[in-house]
């Protein structure tokens, strides 16, 4: 539980972290990296750009330095940083107050399927093929506080999926390729370059009889989806350089995602939702339980109101409703959905299975 309890700490301590270039350690350049990072870190843990323009939040960014709880310098490659971490209560009730988006800790990791149109046909994007499109996809990713990683597109993975599935954006081998790895969810990407030869495709299939060459350049573009559990979102995204699209790119899937598991504290209603635990046998794993529901981002107030022969019964008071309750918890590998699709009883209750 220890363990437990540090790995959300972490978790939270990153997000509330920003890692911002400086020239020197002048007091008046510490303070303009300081409103940066803090600008960083508001738009990490609601999810949206758009919070900076909200009501409250251009003082705030002002006086950053009233949130700060620590800072340091440090050097990389000859560029120096200013490190700076901010306060987690107070940076959250100013987005409370504000009535901007929370995101909790607890985010999807996604695996992100690149397919790129070239002379030869559809072909993989990776590590390997083009290894600055994918640092930089991921290197926004954790700036924006989503892990998109891209797998190792070895022969494991080249048995069950083709480039052709990313590009057609055929979700069952797309989704059987993903489960080697650790992540929640899958990204499928068309990736359509400047000035290149692009085979024709219809309805997701390559048609080689035909080529289609862009005769001048044009800016370059990507084609998504996202799949996590029942989630599907799908967008385009287009910048003038592969360097720039990977930027927008991980800025579009982030805001997304975003928008689905992010509580907006605007549009929600609060309402109480009933939560029963099997499995639950002992103390610790009760203290274990109440926390992991008490960081669920929906949730503002959590009350144990029956404990029985190792299940456990909590009310949950939340924003928005048992959906998102449901939704963050389909996140959670310590615990398993119950539904009985032959029962003939209706209850609102929601219920799950301790796994640990």
């Amino acid at each position: 539980m220890a363990q437990e309890n540090s790995e959300r700490e972490s978790a939270m301590a990153r997000l509330l972290q920003a890692n911002v270039p400086v020239e020197s350690q002048a007091r008046s350049e510490r303070d303009r990296a300081t409103r940066a990072g803090f600008a960083e870190v508001l738009v990490r843990l609601s999810g949206h750009t758009e919070t900076l323009e909200r009501e409250g939040v251009a003082g705030a960014l002002r006086n950053a330095n009233d949130y700060v709880i620590q800072f340091s310098y440090r050097s990389e490659q000859g560029q120096r940083y200013l490190q700076v971490s901010f306060n987690e209560e107070r940076t959250l009730g100013l987005l409370q107050q504000a009535q901007a988006s929370i995101w909790s800790a607890r985010r999807p990791e996604l695996m992100v399927w690149i397919a790129q149109a070239t002379n030869s046909g559809l072909e993989f994007v990776g590590q390997d093929t083009d290894p600055e499109f994918v640092a930089a996809l991921s290197e926004q990713g954790t700036k924006r506080g989503l892990v998109l990683n891209t797998p190792l597109l070895d022969l494991t993975d080249r048995m069950v999926l083709s480039a052709n599935d990313v590009w057609g954006r055929f979700e069952a081998p797309v989704l059987e390729a993903n489960r080697r790895y650790p992540a929640n969810g899958a990204v499928m990407v068309r990736l359509i370059p400047s000035v290149t030869a692009t085979p024709l495709v219809e309805e997701g299939m390559l048609q080689t009889e035909s080529m289609a060459v862009e005769a001048s350049p044009m800016p370059s573009r990507a084609e998504w989806t996202v799949v996590i559990g029942e989630f599907r979102s799908s967008g385009e995204v287009s910048a003038p350089t592969e360097s720039e699209l990977a930027v927008a790119l991980a800025n579009q899937i982030t805001e997304q995602v975003a928008r689905e598991y992010a509580v907006s504290f605007a549009q929600s209603a609060n309402q109480y939702v009933d939560i029963r635990i099997l499995n639950v046998d002992s103390l610790q794993k009760v203290v274990a339980v109440e926390q992991l529901l008490q960081d669920l981002g929906p949730v503002l107030k959590v009350t144990m109101v029956r404990y029985h022969q190792g299940t456990s019964e909590f009310s949950l008071y939340v924003a928005g409703g048992a959906e998102r309750v449901a939704q963050a918890l389909e996140l959670e590998r310590r615990l398993q959905r119950i539904q009985d699709p032959w029962s003939m009883r209706e209850t609102d209750i929601l219920e799950y299975r301790w796994l640990r």
